[in-house]
């Protein structure tokens, strides 16, 4: 009876918590495995020709603006390729140091975003999982009570 009592306790505590989760949701694992396939067509385009780098990475930063929920700090990775793109153009970065800056930003974030969805994805498996055992606790609970009722009362 009292490990029904932890599992209620427990499916309560995480309903109440999914429930008042304020912060936005993080990608998914398939978000980012079609982001970083994405990101991979798009250097085999630049590397076969195809495409220059900057067309390459207006294209990326157009898809990483289409997912949804949109991605954490996304906004900050563009406002950095603003930056670094203004100072590509007072002189005071060449081409080159800025692809470096940008491609390790990118790089960074991805994997950030990466690791984020993996973790969500492992909390939800978890949340999940405690939710499995809450509802079978639940059923076996029931099956007894209906047992016992079943049951020939004594005089």
């Amino acid at each position: 009876m009292s490990e029904l009592r932890g599992i209620c306790l427990a499916g309560w505590l995480l309903a109440g918590l999914a429930g008042c989760a304020m912060t936005p949701l993080p990608p998914s694992e398939s978000t980012m495995s079609i982001v970083r396939s994405q990101q991979n067509q798009l250097e085999a385009r630049v590397a076969s020709g195809h495409l220059t780098r900057a067309q390459a990475r207006e294209l990326l930063y157009g898809k990483l603006g289409e997912v949804q929920p949109p991605l954490p700090d996304l906004g900050q990775l563009v406002e950095f390729r603003r930056q670094v793109t203004a100072q590509v153009e007072a002189k005071t970065l060449t081409p080159e140091q800025a692809e470096s800056r940008l491609a390790a930003r990118e790089s960074e974030m991805i994997a950030r975003w990466e690791e984020m969805a993996a973790k969500y994805a492992q909390e939800q498996r978890a949340v999940q999982r405690l939710q499995n055992e809450y509802e079978r606790g639940y059923t076996d609970q029931k099956q007894r009570e209906q047992t016992i009722k079943s049951l020939p009362r004594l005089p």
